[in-house]
């Protein structure tokens, strides 16, 4: 029964991002880039994590979708 109820929860919560989800890009057209791999140090997005933390001198290599 619990799940059940999660699973409906979910359901619900999920329709209702898609509803209310993209109003103000109505006429907007967006393009994604390919991706590419970028070279992160701690300056960046990884600043608090874990790794930096331990060794400032941390790099991890991502990989970066922009949207313009």
């Amino acid at each position: 029964m619990k799940s059940v109820i999660i699973a409906l929860t979910c359901l619900t919560f999920s329709l209702a991002l898609t509803a209310c989800g993209g109003k103000n890009d109505e006429g907007k057209q967006y393009h994604w880039s390919q991706a590419h791999g970028v070279l992160e140090d701690c300056r960046g997005v990884m600043n608090k994590s874990e790794q930096c933390q331990k060794n400032s001198n941390n790099q991890q290599y991502l990989f970066q979708i922009d949207r313009y």
